[in-house]
């Protein structure tokens, strides 16, 4: 076994080892990295990764994140959600299932508003979920509903989960950015159509007893929505400027006009400006929401610098490489590895944070895989989605509890509720596989 083998197996068992202890992914990482260093490189190497992790959390690339997590924080405390959904479910209300329906669309406005999962499935869950239980819904397929609806903010721009992705494999951030917009309509396609299907198969769930022949249709959703009973005018003065502000920002992205950054910088300033408009700001949502955004924005900058630490070492011994070259040598067919790594992903998501298997899996496959022939930008949009899986996957998912801190409802429900949606990502995930132009279309139209 030569040294860049050993160097790879001590690379696994000490990150294997720091997770089994509950160690910090952030810590984790920059712990093997100089570890690494010191077994396999010299002592001069390390003063190189201190040079890489402070270059990185000082590079302006990482200005993106804070600011759209700002962003995300207005919105999130501004009552913006309220308005959305409610809205939304009064011009669906003729539908079957058209809360759940109103649910998914709310939750795909709000992720490209937001760009957080976490903050769109608790955010529109405070507001859907008393609706639908007042409906008659039952309990798992309304919250299956919010927590499925709620994975789309990490794949519709602006998506904290891409930026970083791209600041990690050096991918640009504006076409992974670009590249989510119709895989994020797809899925919420996908959602909307699963929750008709459910509802007319089985009317229970949406508090409809099943029709016996002759009897007229129940298809009218009674809610509660009076103050929402206005004109199409006046629902686009409570709507308008959050939905002008989505325009501006993807079609300043996409015309060249505005770089990444500074669309990010308009929106963090427009939300602030729509919540204040809307009297909703005050000094304990404005002092919320900048320690929610130091405290985000400082650990995710903290594990992308880590991350790049530990990518440099793996590149200094050819380790990378190495895994190319024995993908590549063996002639393996190369959707056998992407398969094998979507199924790695999916089991790390059940025992791990998901923005952390990513940031610990890309710095050993992104090479091989790029040696194989796949695209960056499709790639980053598979592991977003692969993410959005493990966001509802039990017994770690981080949206399941969110939805039990922010709902009350026992763990077993929302599980019930969520698997549906596992299987619904995973019917997107298999459909972008086969048609890898969803994720690639937008980016290559944008203006050079």
């Amino acid at each position: 076994m030569n040294t860049m083998m050993i160097a790879l197996v001590v690379v696994l068992v000490i990150l294997l080892i720091s997770i089994a202890i509950g160690g910090p992914i952030a810590t984790t990482l920059g712990f093997t990295a100089c570890i690494v260093t010191l077994l396999f490189l010299t002592t001069g190497h390390l003063s190189f990764l201190g040079t890489t992790m402070y270059s990185n959390a000082i590079s302006a690339n990482n200005v993106i994140v804070p600011l759209f997590i700002m962003m995300a924080e207005f919105m999130a405390k501004g009552g913006i959600a309220e308005d959305l959904y409610y809205i939304m479910a009064k011009y669906l209300r003729k539908l079957k299932g058209g809360l759940a329906v109103a649910t998914t669309l709310a939750c795909t406005i709000f992720a490209a508003l937001c760009g957080s999962s976490p903050a769109t499935a608790a955010t529109i869950g405070k507001v859907s979920l008393d609706a639908m239980k007042k409906r008659g819904y039952k309990e798992h397929f309304a919250i299956g509903t919010v927590a499925g609806g709620g994975t789309l903010g990490i794949m519709i721009p602006p998506s904290i989960t891409l930026v970083m992705y791209g600041i990690l494999t050096q991918t640009s951030i504006l076409k992974l950015l670009m590249a989510g917009i119709l895989p994020g309509l797809m899925l919420a396609g996908l959602m909307c159509a699963s929750s008709i299907v459910r509802a007319n198969l089985n009317p229970e769930l949406i508090g409809q007893k099943k029709r016996v022949k002759g009897q007229p249709k129940e298809t009218v959703e009674q809610i509660e929505y009076e103050k929402y009973d206005t004109t199409f005018f006046e629902d686009f003065k409570k709507t308008g400027p959050a939905l002008i502000l989505i325009v501006v920002i993807i079609g300043g992205m996409y015309s060249g006009l505005a770089t990444a950054t500074e669309c990010a910088g308009l929106g963090a300033i427009a939300a602030f400006l729509i919540v204040l408009a809307k009297m909703k700001m005050t000094k304990k949502i404005f002092g919320d929401a900048m320690m929610s955004t130091v405290k985000s924005s400082s650990m995710m900058i903290l594990m992308l610098s880590a991350a790049l630490m530990l990518t440099n070492v793996i590149g200094r011994l050819g380790i990378a490489s190495a895994l190319a070259q024995l993908c590549t040598g063996f002639g393996i067919n190369r959707w056998i590895v992407m398969i094998l790594l979507i199924v790695l992903w999916y089991f790390l998501g059940t025992i791990m944070s998901p923005t952390a298997m990513v940031t610990l899996t890309i710095p050993f496959v992104f090479t091989p895989l790029m040696q194989l022939g796949f695209d960056p930008i499709w790639l980053g949009i598979v592991s977003t989605l692969c993410v959005e899986v493990g966001m509802i996957t039990p017994p770690v998912g981080n949206n399941l509890f969110i939805l039990k801190q922010t709902t009350g409802l026992d763990m077993g429900t929302i599980i019930k509720g969520a698997l549906p949606q596992i299987m619904t990502l995973t019917i997107g995930l298999v459909i972008l596989c086969v048609f890898p132009q969803i994720a690639t279309v937008v980016p290559s139209m944008m203006a050079k």
